[in-house]
């Protein structure tokens, strides 16, 4: 009997599983930093709303980079960042609208950093909309339930974190099954 060897060497197996997690990292840096936005507002007895404010820049350079291997021409792609910019400078504009105007009067520094989180969780679930980008619409939906959760229950840090880490545990898998799959695809095949 012989052996039947894997057409692909197990080093290229392990960099195209190393190369599946750099693609997932994009979203659990996003969750990630929201995660300590979330604790830090939970917790701080000063404002943090320009940690939010910070984090929107990011946020958009994220989501572009999310993006960027949906298209194929430097064209397409010059299209995507513009349209991105334009998106993430009307949420930013409408972060610092509320920090600076009226309603940052009646409003305490908690229930602002829930609105901006709000806003930037609204910020990531359109531009995975309009990336075509499930990964970003759940990363958006995870900071928009956190908002309500973080008002909702008076101390809501080690909960949120607890459902962050599953979110990442599933992006995590997620990553891992199909660099299983692969693996075993190209062993088997």
């Amino acid at each position: 009997m012989t052996e039947t060897t894997s057409a692909t060497p197990v080093g290229a197996t392990h960099t195209h599983r190393f190369a599946g997690l750099i693609r997932e990292a994009p979203y659990l840096l996003l969750i990630v930093l929201s995660l300590v936005g979330i604790a830090w507002t939970s917790v701080s007895t000063r404002p943090t709303t320009t940690y939010w404010i910070v984090l929107t820049p990011i946020a958009a350079l994220i989501c572009v980079a999310a993006g960027w291997r949906n298209y194929e021409s430097n064209a397409e792609r010059l299209r995507m960042i513009a349209s991105q910019a334009l998106h993430w400078v009307a949420f930013l504009l409408a972060m610092i609208l509320i920090t600076v105007s009226d309603v940052h009067g009646m409003l305490n520094f908690d229930a602002t950093a829930l609105v901006l989180l709000t806003l930037l969780a609204l910020g990531v679930f359109t531009a995975g909309l309009s990336l075509g980008s499930w990964k970003l619409c759940v990363t958006g939906a995870f900071l928009g339930l956190a908002a309500p959760m973080l008002a909702w229950v008076e101390r809501a840090a080690l909960l949120l974190m607890l459902a962050g880490v599953v979110l990442i545990a599933v992006f995590v898998a997620n990553w891992w099954f199909r660099g299983r799959g692969r693996s075993a695809t190209a062993d088997g095949g």
